[in-house]
């Protein structure tokens, strides 16, 4: 990340300062550039904002690093291989281009404050589709029928 703001056309603009000391952890970094970003594109076009959000893992990570364990959710790992969590092109726009949710300040640099309306609240979670992995595996019929499983307990809920 530090060495990509020498490149960056908006490097003081989004106001990240390289800072080397030991006690500085990758998840902080990461967190801070994802911040800055947001806030960033937060001011010159609202909707694309929260574009980020959708490299974050929001549950899916596979393994943690010893140093990314306090990682939030919502912010992309950028030293291995960035995947969309959501393919759409706008995810985050629950009510459309009529309002816009808004950024408000939190008690900790890994939280995300958002103000929206609450609609509903997640009681459980199902797992990602992964057909095109599981048709490789040797029990990936047994993978898609539990998927569809879960899929049915979940409507069913």
């Amino acid at each position: 990340v530090y060495g990509l703001l020498g490149l960056a056309g908006d490097a003081d603009e989004l106001g990240i300062r390289p800072d080397y000391t030991t006690s500085t952890t990758l998840a902080q970094v990461f967190t801070q550039t994802a911040r800055a970003i947001i806030q960033k594109n937060w001011k010159m076009q609202r909707k694309r904002g929260l574009q980020i959000l959708r490299y974050g893992s929001l549950g899916q990570r596979k393994s943690a690093p010893k140093n990314q364990t306090d990682l939030p959710s919502w912010v992309p790992e950028w030293n291995g291989k960035i995947a969309k969590t959501y393919q759409r092109e706008m995810s985050f726009l629950a009510c459309g281009v009529i309002r816009m949710p808004d950024l408000v300040p939190t008690s900790s640099s890994t939280i995300l404050g958002l103000r929206a309306f609450c609609v509903g609240a997640i009681v459980d979670l199902g797992e990602q589709a992964r057909v095109d992995i599981w048709r490789r595996s040797p029990d990936g019929a047994k993978k898609i029928v539990g998927f569809f499983d879960n899929v049915r307990r979940l409507l069913n809920m």
